[in-house]
């Protein structure tokens, strides 16, 4: 009856028309009686809109709708005239048919029986099995059943591949006849880690490939430290993992798809991923395992999806899914090949020979090496930890950039020990250098190469590190617990037991600014002007060996030249009569036959840049800046250069104009505190090591009376702020005008017992240097001061 219809549709003479359609179906269906027909219409037949004329044509016993079969199939009702297209998502489904079958190895690589599950979506239109109810009009999944069943029984398979690329070849034949099936395969019994290894293909009868090919890990159950909460840094937790891997859009071999994307392997390395990060979010964490898949496994594009069970109370799960290609980490590879600068942390430290030396010249070489130095923590002195029986140790901490990965720059510094005559004869004993990487980026993940570890294992339990790393990142989350360094310092048991150190000259021992038994050090003032406030025209070149000879032999351990008056409203002075002020001092103390004379600690009391290169070039050991830096734009860096201490005071304005701005509405120790941490902070961030800095909060400069009364009464609290920490402090009340007035002495050589009891207060505070006038006095109220709060 179908091969008669198209016959006599063939044979019109004319055009065919919807009604000449229409006219034939009922023909035919009068001698077919029955209500629906099936006609091919070839393809160069185009159907015109329908028209209202069509319906008057028809009449009688018109069947209720025919079926077009072509490439499109569709339906037309013929008694409302509209036509209907066949659903493109009609699918006759079986699914998870579970059974016993051999595809390539088991959990424990043995070619044993174990069961696979299929699935499977077969596109068809039930259009006209659903009208109908007629199943001669469908695919019968009973026989797909059967089909399957018979294939999976009677034969091996090499792999899940395979066994999809059978059943969908049998799908798809002459006996089932479909023309489009989508294939699932699953083994749940063949990873011992995830619940099952999986392959979804989709294939057509007529050869055209449609989607890509996946490989798929199911549910792989892996426990790592993750998350942001406290508790979450201390435990691990179970992460749920699914993969899918796709085929690479290039490939038609399918062995090759399936010897490349190994589930064995692609779990193997999933899990070593998961099991050594610490990541705090499961953004990263899928990311890092997309990466570690493409990448470490040659996977062309991939889906991860990792769910938290135990992060939401009344949730089943937190989620994250994310699909990335090879060409995506590829392209950041490539960007980080570029010479991108990466921000490092790398612990120093040295117990033998000239400690402060070697440092220094540690440091000097990574510069060298392009490991460029940005800021350095104060120098600890610290015991010795594990082998005990050895030298203390000086250590800090510096943060440093650097375009070399982890592993070239651990080779880098242990060449720098090496250079230096290194000799590890006991592990944790003896060293003249050492050179440690804490951390590699501020955004780190847990990195573990040989003989590397990032973040170092052990920073955690040192405070000899935890406490100068806090001097330049106290706020810097540690990437495992994800707590501050500062919180894990503040952590660990018992008193400190680190100092830090402050080397001024070779001729006196190192500061130790928070050691509570540190001596106070008096600086002797000697002024080489003719109109200072108190001491004017008394001390030049011809009496200079004499008053140094006093103000040592007195207990003064420095003394402190300056070539211009910063008294207020104080006249400048040309550079070169500073200069020629204070040169010949230097050197007539540095050539002095006295060899207390000769090695006494040079200050040179100075805010110019050239007269601080030119007195240290000279022999002075530290630059004392009443002006912090601020007046001469080059002083910091000279002092970077030539690698001296400097004095950094607080100050406002000149000389001329400092006592109009003595102006505090936040409070003279909060506002000092915070002006000096800046100072502190560009000078660090300028390249100044932190152990090359003292702090002066200038009483006397920009204050008012009660002003300096508040900061003598409260230094200890300006002094304990967290960013000064570890900083020496100099204070200088000697004849000050407020101790005048206080006093009502207005002579200012006469206030030796005010600036006494303004010294004392000062070493109460926590003073590490006194600048002084009268020496003799002020030891000894120093020494008293000292016996009572420094013992």
């Amino acid at each position: 009856m179908h091969h008669r219809a198209y016959c006599m549709l063939m044979s019109s003479s004319t055009r065919p028309t919807l009604c000449s359609i229409a006219s034939l179906a009922y023909r035919v269906c009068r001698l077919n009686s029955r209500n629906s027909i099936l006609l091919a219409r070839p393809r160069r037949i185009r159907l015109p809109p329908w028209s209202s004329a069509v319906y008057k044509t028809l009449s009688g016993t018109i069947p209720q709708s025919y079926r077009f079969q072509q490439q499109q199939r569709g339906f037309i009702d013929l008694k409302t005239m509209s036509f209907h297209p066949n659903s493109t998502a009609d699918y006759i489904i079986v699914n998870e048919l579970t059974l016993p079958a051999i595809v390539g190895h088991d959990a424990w690589h043995r070619p044993k029986l174990q069961p696979v599950t299929v699935s499977l979506r077969i596109k068809t239109s039930v259009g006209l099995a659903g009208s109908t109810d007629h199943l001669a009009h469908s695919i019968n999944y009973g026989s797909v059943c059967k089909a399957a069943t018979k294939a999976i029984q009677e034969n091996e398979f090499s792999s899940l591949e395979h066994l999809a690329e059978s059943l969908a070849g049998i799908i798809l034949g002459d006996e089932l006849r479909a023309e489009w099936v989508n294939v699932k395969v699953e083994q749940p019994k063949s990873l011992l880690r995830a619940d099952a290894a999986g392959l979804e293909i989709i294939r057509r009868k007529d050869g055209v490939r449609e989607g890509r090919d996946k490989i798929t890990i199911k549910d792989l159950k892996v426990a790592t430290i993750i998350g942001v909460n406290a508790c979450e840094r201390l435990e691990r937790q179970q992460v749920i993992i699914n993969l899918t891997l796709y085929k690479p859009e290039s490939s038609n071999s399918e062995p090759a798809f399936a010897s490349i994307y190994d589930h064995k392997k692609i779990l193997d390395v999933v899990v070593d991923h998961v099991e050594a990060s610490a990541y705090l979010t499961i953004e990263a964490l899928v990311t890092g395992i997309a990466k570690v898949v493409c990448l470490d496994c040659d996977v062309d594009s991939v889906t991860v999806r990792a769910a938290k069970p135990s992060a939401l109370a009344l949730a089943r799960s937190s989620e994250v899914e994310i699909s990335r290609q090879k060409s995506y980490f590829h392209s950041l590879t490539a960007a980080s090949t570029q010479k991108k600068t990466h921000d490092v942390f790398i612990a120093f430290g040295s117990n033998l020979g000239d400690k402060f030396a070697l440092i220094r010249d540690a440091l000097a070489e990574l510069n060298k090496r392009g490991i460029r130095v940005l800021k350095t923590s104060s120098l600890y002195e610290s015991l010795p930890m594990y082998v005990e029986d050895q030298d203390t140790f000086l250590n800090g901490v510096c943060q440093a950039q650097t375009t070399l990965t982890p592993v070239e720059l651990l080779h880098e510094l242990q060449d720098i020990e090496n250079s230096f005559g290194r000799v590890k004869l006991v592990d944790k004993g003896p060293r003249n250098i050492d050179l440690d990487i804490l951390l590699y980026d501020t955004q780190v993940e847990f990195l573990t190469e040989p003989d590397l570890t990032i973040p170092h294992a052990s920073m955690l339990e040192r405070e000899f590190v935890l406490r100068p790393l806090c001097d330049i990142a106290p706020d810097l989350p540690h990437p495992q617990t994800s707590v501050t360094f500062a919180s894990h310092l503040s952590a660990l048991p018992g008193p400190s037991t680190v100092y830090p150190r402050v080397l001024l000259s070779p001729s006196i021992p190192s500061l130790q600014p928070n050691s509570p038994t540190r001596p106070t050090h008096i600086m002797a003032i000697i002024n080489l002007t003719p109109d200072s406030f108190s001491d004017g025209g008394i001390y030049n070149i011809d009496n200079i060996e004499a008053t140094v000879n006093r103000a040592v032999k007195a207990g003064a351990s420095i003394v402190d030249l300056g070539g211009m008056s910063t008294r207020p409203f104080a006249e400048d002075v040309l550079v070169t009569e500073e200069l020629e002020r204070v040169m010949p001092a230097i050197k007539a103390i540095r050539s002095s036959s006295d060899p207390a004379v000769r090695n006494v600690t040079i200050s040179v009391d100075t805010f110019r840049a050239s007269v601080a290169r030119a007195a240290v070039n000279a022999g002075a050991d530290l630059i004392n800046d009443i002006s912090g830096g601020l007046h001469d734009a080059d002083m910091i860096s000279t002092a970077i250069e030539l690698d001296v201490p400097i004095v950094l005071m607080h100050m406002r304005g000149t000389p001329k104009t400092m006592n109009s701005l003595a102006d505090y509405p936040d409070g003279v120790i909060e506002t000092v505190g915070r002006e000096l941490e800046e100072r502190l902070d560009a000078a660090l961030n300028a390249g100044i090591k932190r152990w090359k800095i003292i702090l002066d909060p200038g009483l006397g400069f920009a204050k008012t009376r009660e002003h300096n009364l508040q900061i003598l009464r409260d230094f200890g609290k300006l002094r304990a702020r967290k960013a000064l920490n570890g900083v020496p402090w100099l204070l200088g009340p000697s004849r000050k005008r407020f101790i005048g007035d206080i006093t009502g002495v207005s002579k200012p050589d006469e206030r030796q017992w005010g600036t006494g009891a303004a010294v004392t207060a000062c070493v109460a505070g926590g003073a590490d240097i006194v600048r002084v006038h009268d020496v003799d006095e002020m030891v000894k109220v120093a020494k008293m001061a000292d016996a009572v709060w420094r013992q």
